[in-house]
Formats: C-alpha cells, sequence, structure tokens
C-alpha cells in the first residue's frame, strides 16, 4: 500500500478525534481571551473568506494552514499588510519566511493590533476629564514550521505568543496551531484537502498592580491593599476541514467546515479567478450555521469578503500586491492592503 494512502485515513481521524474535543458549548460564547489572535491577515485568503485552507501556501497561509509554508516557493518569502478593522481599530502584520530545501521551511510572524489613545477613567473620575490616556498593547508573535512529507502530504506547525498590557496588568499565553494539507484527493487532479486546529494553549489571566484595591478591614483603622482575581479565559480555538478544488490555472473553488469551542461554528466558501498569473478577483462568504441548543446567541457582523492582486516580476524578484474589502454590517467597513516579496 502506498504511503499517501495510510497517511489519508490518519488525517481523518484525527479530524474526527480534534471535532469532538473541541466541541463548541454555548454557554461559553463571548468568554475568550487572547481574541486578537482571531484578526485575520494575508490578502489572498483573506479574500475567499478563509476558505482555501488546501493550496494556501507560503507566509500567506501562516495563519490559516501552517502546512502551507512547506509549499512556498524560492528561497525567501516576505510579507506586511495594514488592516483598518472597526471602530477605528487598526491591525498591522509582518512576516518573513525561509526555504530551507529538503529540511523544509522556517517563518516569524508579528503581529500588533493599534486601539489608539483611550481615556483613562477612574472611580473619581469617570468621564476622563483629566485628559490623561492609554493605549493597550495586543501582540501576537510566531514561529512557523512546515515540510513536504511526500509528494501529496504537507505538514507544519506554529507556536505562539500572545501577549496583551493595559495600564499596570498584562497578560501572556502559549498557544500552538497544527496543519495537514493533502493533495490530488482520491487521485483527483486538482482536489486537496486541508485541516487546521488553530490556538490549542493554555488560559489567558491579567496580573498586575492594577488588581491590587486599597480598603479599610471592619474594625481596623488603617488602608490595607487586596488582591482582586481575574478570570481564566480559554483561547479562541478551532477546527477546520476544508476541500479545495483547481480547475486549471484559471479557477479555484474552495470551501471550510470551521468547529469552534466558544462560538457558532461556521461554513466558508470563496473562489479565484486569475488571469494569466499576473491578475486576481477573489470573493467569499462566511455562513454562521445555526445553535439549536442556544438559538439566542450572537450573530457575527462578517459576512461577504471580496478583493483582488497582482503580481509581476522585477528582476529575480517577485512582487505581489493584494487588496481585502470586507464589510461589517453597521460597524462600517474594513479594509485591508497587503504587500508580498519573493526571491
Amino acid at each position: 500500500m502506498k504511503l499517501q494512502n495510510k497517511i489519508m485515513p490518519l488525517v481523518l481521524i484525527l479530524a474526527l478525534i480534534a471535532g469532538v474535543a473541541f466541541a463548541g458549548d454555548g454557554d461559553r460564547i463571548g468568554t475568550t481571551g487572547g481574541t486578537q489572535v482571531q484578526i485575520p491577515v494575508g490578502g489572498r485568503t483573506l479574500a475567499m473568506n478563509g476558505s482555501d485552507i488546501a493550496f494556501a501556501e507560503g507566509v500567506d497561509a501562516l495563519y490559516w494552514n501552517p502546512a502551507g509554508l512547506g509549499r512556498m516557493d524560492g528561497r525567501f518569502n516576505g510579507l506586511f499588510s495594514s488592516a483598518k478593522n472597526i471602530a477605528d481599530i487598526s491591525n498591522n502584520y509582518f512576516a518573513l519566511a525561509f526555504n530551507m530545501g529538503s529540511n523544509g521551511a522556517l517563518a516569524v510572524s508579528i503581529k500588533a493590533t493599534n486601539f489608539g489613545e483611550i481615556p483613562i477613567t477612574t472611580v473619581d473620575d469617570m468621564d476622563g476629564e483629566s485628559g490623561a490616556t492609554y493605549s493597550p498593547t495586543f501582540s501576537v508573535i510566531g514561529a512557523t514550521y512546515g515540510r513536504q512529507l511526500i509528494d501529496r502530504v504537507t505538514v507544519g506547525f506554529t507556536t505562539k505568543l500572545i501577549y496583551e498590557s493595559v495600564p499596570r496588568a498584562s497578560a501572556t499565553s502559549i498557544a500552538f496551531d497544527f496543519g495537514i494539507q493533502y493533495d490530488n484527493l482520491m487521485d483527483v487532479k486538482g482536489l486537496g484537502l486541508g485541516l487546521a486546529i488553530r490556538n490549542i494553549g493554555q488560559d489567558m489571566q491579567y496580573n498586575g498592580t492594577g488588581l491590587l484595591t486599597s480598603a479599610i478591614e471592619e474594625g481596623e483603622s488603617y488602608d490595607y491593599y487586596y488582591y482582586r482575581t481575574s478570570s481564566e479565559d480559554q483561547l479562541p480555538a478551532s477546527l477546520e476541514m476544508g476541500l479545495t478544488y483547481m480547475a486549471g490555472k484559471s479557477l479555484l473553488l474552495s470551501a471550510v467546515y470551521q468547529n469552534n469551542n466558544t462560538e457558532r461554528d461556521y461554513l466558508r466558501v470563496g473562489g479565484e479567478m486569475s488571469f494569466s498569473d499576473v491578475a486576481f478577483v477573489r470573493a467569499g462568504y462566511a455562513f454562521q450555521l445555526k445553535d439549536v441548543q442556544n438559538p439566542e446567541a450572537g450573530e457575527s457582523v462578517y459576512g461577504l469578503t471580496f478583493g483582488g492582486g497582482v503580481k509581476f516580476k522585477i528582476s529575480d524578484t517577485n512582487i505581489i500586491v493584494d487588496y481585502v474589502f470586507r464589510p461589517a454590517q453597521n460597524l462600517g467597513n474594513e479594509n485591508l492592503i497587503c504587500l508580498g516579496v519573493g526571491l
């Protein structure tokens, strides 16, 4: 029996086990920590609403499926993206990837979220009339390794440091992503299977002097500092399984089922049209699935995404510029510009 015929049942078994392990729980909706890990990056796959985790490759795949790093072309890939999110929140992302040949590929990435200046309010100054402000720090630093095991199977994993801080308090967590890509599924040329398990890690909990409260104990005449323990919140873990079909070099169609541990599940679909591998048009839609056990659970403000890109070559350098537009219903629109460089 061929090696790929042995690996395929293993992939499906892992998917079923993970689906049970990370099944959603309606009681935990809205209780996650480290939610900045869910802010999507990468222009190509985001324009298809994250529906292509089977053929995503290079630095664009780091967020969606780390196995795609093992499919990168060239010796070096770089990517920078800047997104304008809802409520004047912005998100910047930078990644570098290095191809080590038969030893696989290695990448590092940094994602930082900017909330702007927020007025400082206290018990004595609830309206922030003092004029003092602060800016929270929310960042994710990742290291990814990907490698092609055989001609049909590519695997990858990511280790992430998640960090949040507000004045005099902060929280840190370590999380992991795992991914598999399988080409020519059931010997159908152009049909690919992707599996990604994301954000598996320790709970987040804030600590710091900002959690100290001064109070006078009954019967005493002096102040004493009491430490208020903050909650421990799970990370927004998810399991995703997707199929992608590539019809020649001009059309790609994809779909992903996403199972979440602390929110409703999604079905994501999308497509890409390529014009001579120079210009690209992309679109996608995310259907948030009903939860019969929690019919009153809130709905996502995100659904449609679309965008495009151009690729051109200067000497031995490939330049890719992608644009993504993502409406957020009554909360405004998101715009993302992504610049990729490959040697």
